[in-house]
């Protein structure tokens, strides 16, 4: 007995009902790490995101672009395609990562991408716009006279979709033939500067407003102070004197009388319909896309013209911007003076 090993010896019988138990270290959970590292990659996202778009993109002489054929013949005249969709706010529409380049700045760096290139011959622009602010209308429709007088044959040619409305037919204003469609409306020349005034509502529910101010005249339009005749005289003689530089830019712009304006009251706000527009010379022909087109090759002289898209997206930043979904958050209504139509105002 001595002889025989202990694992030679039999093993005693199992018990009835037994069962063997095996212990099995716990495996880690790596699940809260992950969400933890997807965290980390979309904060990175989002400030890299909010560097490069957060704000305007610097000006830029020679802006990169990207260009493909819309319409034509690819070796004929070059005409570039451009589009001026929505208000002309200077707010970056929201992303998933952040915000795109805006609509001003990435038009005008559209323009100014054309302007700089010799080959372009003409721009044609698709305006679908009831305005926005004043600076943002007058910075695009004066990049556009740029463009004309960068080289003395280079015209435009603007193509209305639902609506030029205020700011959209100030930029329109810069084209030497508007096309707009039966359906468009255009006009509402004028000026809009929007304020509210809760001071009788602050009265009833115990709201004081304790601003401290440099002078009387600083807190213009305060919204918890009683409506000041002299606050809203100095801001009306703004509003008029930016209302004229409209209206004289319009009526340069369509060769039109100013007797003849008054008369039948053509820019006092109202908007019109596309008909009435070219009875009074506001726009120069009712028709289509193809119609906008055949008048970019008849001011052209040529019928072998490359319609081609322009498209800036913005530096670095719209490496995430481009490639992640809009979130369509509302846009809050820029405060100050506005070439706007909206029938909310």
């Amino acid at each position: 007995m001595d002889n025989i090993s202990e694992q030679s010896l039999p093993s005693p019988p199992l018990p009835e009902h037994y069962e063997e138990v095996v212990y099995k270290p716990k495996k880690k959970r790596r699940w809260p790490w992950v969400i933890l590292g997807i965290s980390l990659l979309l904060n990175m996202a989002t400030c890299t995101s909010a560097l490069f778009n957060s704000v305007s993109y610097p000006e830029e002489e020679y802006p990169l672009v990207n260009e493909r054929l819309a319409w034509g013949e690819a070796h004929g005249t070059k005409v570039a395609l451009l589009r001026l969709s929505g208000a002309i706010f200077p707010e970056s529409p929201s992303t998933l990562f952040g915000a795109q380049v805006d609509p001003v700045t990435k038009l005008l760096s559209e323009i100014q991408a054309v302007t700089m290139d010799e080959e372009v011959r003409a721009i044609l622009i698709e305006i679908d716009s009831p305005g926005g602010t004043v600076t943002g209308s007058d910075q695009i429709y004066r990049a556009l006279l740029q463009f004309k007088e960068s080289s003395p044959d280079r015209i435009i040619v603007a193509r209305v979709g639902s609506m030029a409305a205020s700011g959209g037919y100030y930029v329109a204003m810069a084209a030497d033939h508007i096309v707009a469609e039966p359906t468009s409306m255009v006009g509402s020349v004028g000026v809009i500067l929007s304020a509210m005034n809760f001071h009788e509502l602050g009265k009833k529910i115990g709201v004081d407003d304790v601003s401290l101010t440099s002078g009387e005249n600083k807190a213009l339009l305060s919204p918890f102070d009683p409506p000041n005749q002299g606050h809203q005289k100095i801001l009306q003689d703004i509003v008029d004197e930016l209302y004229r530089q409209f209206r004289a830019i319009v009526i340069e712009g369509r060769d039109l009388d100013e007797a003849y304006v008054n008369e039948h009251q053509l820019l006092d706000g109202r908007l019109i319909t596309a008909q009435e527009a070219l009875e009074h010379g506001l726009v120069d022909e009712i028709g289509l896309a193809q119609d906008a087109r055949a008048s970019v090759e008849r001011l052209l002289k040529t019928d072998q013209v490359a319609f081609t898209l322009t498209d800036y997206t913005g530096g670095w930043g719209s490496l995430f911007a481009v490639r992640s979904p809009e979130l369509g958050l509302p846009q809050a209504m820029p405060k100050g003076f506005l070439y706007y139509w909206s029938p909310a105002l």
